[in-house]
């Protein structure tokens, strides 16, 4: 079974801190670059969930590719929720 890393309720700064190859993934939907100025700040307290309201983006289609961009860890297994 499928188990997402990346939830509703994490902070935007800690996905990309953690996951990197997901601020594509921000910035293609339309997000800023949450990596510069204040709006590094709001990535801080704003969560996943939250940036896809303040942004409009369909939330389901945000978490989903979000998820979908994660790259297994080493020793980690990890399969893509689009194929389960």
């Amino acid at each position: 079974m499928h188990e997402q890393r990346i939830t509703a309720k994490m902070k935007v700064a800690e996905v990309v801190k953690k996951y990197p190859e997901t601020i594509e993934v921000f910035l293609g939907k339309g997000c800023p670059d949450m990596r510069k100025g204040v709006v590094k700040l709001m990535a801080k307290i704003m969560s996943v969930k939250g940036a896809a309201r303040m942004h409009r983006i369909p939330f389901e289609g945000l978490l989903r590719d979000l998820n979908a961009a994660i790259k297994p860890r080493r020793g980690e297994r990890y399969e893509d929720p689009a194929r389960s």
